[in-house]
């Protein structure tokens, strides 16, 4: 569909057959990504198919819990979208988001796809992107959750990574209830030295070797050197997650009295 209104509009605004044959191009790409035939090839993502991805995603979470999208998510993807695309491609991935959203996918298909073909590094960033999705209307709905928990698990994502992430993001609430309720669009760093295991995924009653050992199995796992070719703002994205884990660990050392 879009390929013939490319090239129509191409040959029209251009007054040219080069013309017809850029939009023609154009509409083909966002034919790709609108009928979200998402095929990777390797064990490291490229941009494109994360975006291609998040964008499936981001309409089962968006319909999850009031079936429309809000402003305060749009203006989110909107913000994420510009800072990876820039404006034009940013334009035309909304315009392709718009449609999807009056589409239904096989989301488990897609999220398995995803799952097998991308790294755990790029897994980890699609749920925190998630996270962040839900939380920019001020509260997130147990449908909102379960909708993000489904997706995470058939990327393959274990539940103890899960747990872990949503550790990071929303532990200090205790629980997300009938709604996650925070004053600003980002969720809030946890300050509950239980949440903080939780982040390293062990048990209080861990050794402090066995602290030591899982904080470098985790550094490993969310370090933003994993993601550099997804671009620079999925790395900085990364590098807050990182710094989240970081702060964990400092509160488990200094209540331990560890070196």
């Amino acid at each position: 569909m879009f390929k013939l209104i490319g090239a129509l509009v191409g040959g029209i605004l251009s007054g040219s057959f080069w013309g017809g044959v850029a939009g023609f191009f154009i509409g083909g790409f966002l034919d790709s990504i609108r009928h979200a035939r998402v095929v990777i090839h390797r064990r490291t993502t490229t941009r494109d198919d994360f975006i291609k991805t998040l964008l499936i995603f981001t309409t089962v979470v968006v319909k999850s819990d009031n079936g429309k999208m809000v402003r305060s998510e749009l203006d989110f993807v909107k913000k994420y979208l510009l800072q990876i695309l820039g404006y034009d491609k940013t334009q035309e991935a909304l315009l392709v988001l718009r449609n999807m959203l009056e589409e239904e996918f096989d989301i488990a298909s897609v999220a398995q796809q995803f799952g097998r073909t991308s790294s755990i590094h790029e897994k980890l960033m699609m749920l925190q992107f998630l996270f962040g999705l839900a939380a920019t209307d001020g509260a997130i709905a147990n449908a909102e959750m379960e909708a993000i928990r489904f997706i995470s698990h058939a990327m393959g994502i274990s539940d103890r990574d899960f747990e872990s992430l949503k550790a990071m993001f929303f532990g200090w609430q205790g629980n997300y209830g009938g709604g996650y309720s925070s004053s600003s669009s980002a969720p809030q760093m946890s300050q509950n030295i239980e949440n903080d295991y939780k982040v390293l995924e062990i048990d209080p009653s861990a050794t402090d070797e066995e602290v030591k050992k899982s904080y470098r199995k985790q550094a490993m796992k969310h370090h933003p050197d994993k993601v550099n070719h997804l671009g620079e703002d999925i790395r900085k994205a990364a590098e807050e997650r990182f710094a989240r884990l970081n702060e964990a660990y400092e509160r488990i050392k200094k209540s331990r009295g560890m070196n």
